[in-house]
């Protein structure tokens, strides 16, 4: 018998399920494929087209899992659709929270204000926020659901996933925390981008790194740099594990960040001239090389990005063909 297309079956059935759940249900499945195997083999090994059968008489992983999942009501939204979405939803909606209360405490530290205005602040930006995404992402689903379009593959034995080994894993809390980096950076360069500065000791003074007017022309490139970051973090966050989806998807997102990366800060004068000029009084003599990095701070910056996004690819590419 395939023990292996069984146990790849039951993977893609369970992976999704809450831990304390997973093993129950696998479990139960391992015992009702014996059960279903013994009874239509009669005594004999079972082959592994017998496997195909019993699992196609099953149904497909995400027909199965939702059998199991206690989100699997029909609402605007249906099976398959329906958990995915959910899924999906919660993420989103808790790095959004995330990110924007993050931000609003950098913006009280550094720009001091009455608590119960900085509390109504808070609470517009993060309705503002909320809405906003859950409005995109039950539009985007509705969509995906009432056209039909397909989110999983049919059940297609050679499709299932493999059973990742500990190094192909994916941590879930690493995507999470990828998708509210990703907020975080938009949330400061796009709204407030004044809270990216230098605390200067001799004048007391927190300056501005970047022009703030010349960054937020620039709102086109950041909000493409952040959308591909999400969009890379949620693929990982739904396949589990690395495989050739996800190094397909982390190269492409990474390599259109990557050029929108250089387009922002190889291609405009986004350094603050009077930070330039605080840092080259600060720095003199044998520390003057300093001034010179942080006179070009914006390439520095660039080049730091530029290899974070290599070695993310990398990375990827590493795990999802080492055997």
């Amino acid at each position: 018998m395939n023990q292996d297309l069984m146990e790849r079956y039951i993977y893609a059935v369970t992976k999704e399920l809450p831990k304390k759940q997973r093993g129950d249900v696998a479990q139960e499945l391992r015992g009702l494929i014996d059960d279903m195997l013994t009874e239509r083999c009669e005594g004999r090994t079972p082959e592994e087209k017998d496997v195909r059968i019993i699992l196609t008489e099953l149904g497909s992983p995400r027909e199965l899992y939702s059998k199991y999942a206690e989100d699997g009501e029909k609402c605007l939204i249906g099976q398959p659709h329906y958990s995915t979405y959910i899924f999906v939803l919660k993420i989103v909606l808790a790095s959004g929270a995330a990110g924007i209360t993050l931000v609003s405490l950098l913006l009280q530290m550094l720009e001091p204000q009455g608590w119960l205005q900085a509390a109504g602040d808070w609470l517009s930006m993060l309705w503002n926020v909320l809405v906003s995404a859950f409005t995109f992402v039950t539009l985007l689903f509705a969509f995906f659901y009432h056209r039909e379009i397909p989110i999983d593959n049919p059940l297609n034995f050679d499709d299932l996933p493999m059973v990742p080994k500990r190094r192909q894993e994916i941590s879930k809390g690493d995507c999470v925390a990828g998708m509210v980096l990703c907020v975080i950076f938009a949330a400061l360069f796009l709204g407030t981008p004044q809270l990216i500065c230098a605390y200067m000791g001799d004048t007391g003074e927190w300056i501005p790194i970047f022009q703030t007017e010349e960054i937020r022309r620039s709102w086109h490139l950041i909000l493409v740099f952040s959308a591909c970051g999400i969009a890379g973090e949620a693929v990982k966050l739904i396949q589990g594990q690395y495989n050739k989806t996800v190094l397909v998807t982390v190269g492409a997102t990474n390599l259109i960040s990557a050029l929108a990366s250089v387009w922002l800060l190889a291609g405009r004068d986004l350094m603050n001239p009077y930070f330039t000029a605080e840092i080259a009084q600060i720095f003199q003599g044998d520390a003057g090389f300093l001034t010179g990095i942080f006179s070009n701070f914006q390439y520095f910056f660039l080049c730091v990005i530029l290899f974070a996004l290599v070695l993310d690819t990398v990375i990827a590419a590493e795990r999802t063909f080492r055997t």
